[in-house]
């Protein structure tokens, strides 16, 4: 690869990567500011609630962004904290579900409301429709690129 092929996108990865860095670090400090929450712990809650209120675990791992080992010590802590608890599945003695409590429920929604106000602010009106199609294109694109889901 020549320095001319590099020059070309590496700038775009910098801001891309930095942005990110950076964006995530503020959307955690507003949601532990908000609501207490961690974003792991948050999403773990919003996957919950969206699906019903109950996930298989390997449901749930599939859908945050936590190795298995890491999902497993956050559910142990969010057990113990009131928000979530663990079921056998009576079908199958090899799975588990996690449970969404009534507290963790609540917890949850009002959180929602702020964070959605919050990612409006930050995401939502920096970026019109176009803007908004181009960017999920792009993400697509790379995606496809590097095998990821």
């Amino acid at each position: 690869m020549s320095p001319d092929t590099a020059d070309r996108w590496t700038t775009t990865w910098l801001a891309l990567v930095r942005t990110h860095a950076r964006l995530w670090d503020k959307t955690e400090t507003q949601m532990r500011h908000d609501s207490g929450l961690t974003m792991p712990r948050y999403d773990v809650l919003m996957q919950l609630d969206m699906s019903g209120g109950r996930l298989g675990l390997s449901d749930l791992a599939s859908t945050i962004v936590l190795s298995p080992s890491g999902l497993s010590k956050l559910l142990d802590r969010m057990e113990a904290s009131g928000l979530i608890r663990r079921q056998p599945d009576p079908s199958d003695a090899r799975s588990t579900f996690a449970t969404i409590t009534p507290r963790g429920r609540s917890l949850v929604r009002t959180a929602r409301v702020k964070h959605h106000e919050w990612l409006q602010r930050a995401f939502g009106d920096a970026l019109d429709d176009r803007d908004l199609a181009d960017l999920r294109r792009i993400m697509k694109r790379i995606a496809a690129r590097t095998g990821i889901p």
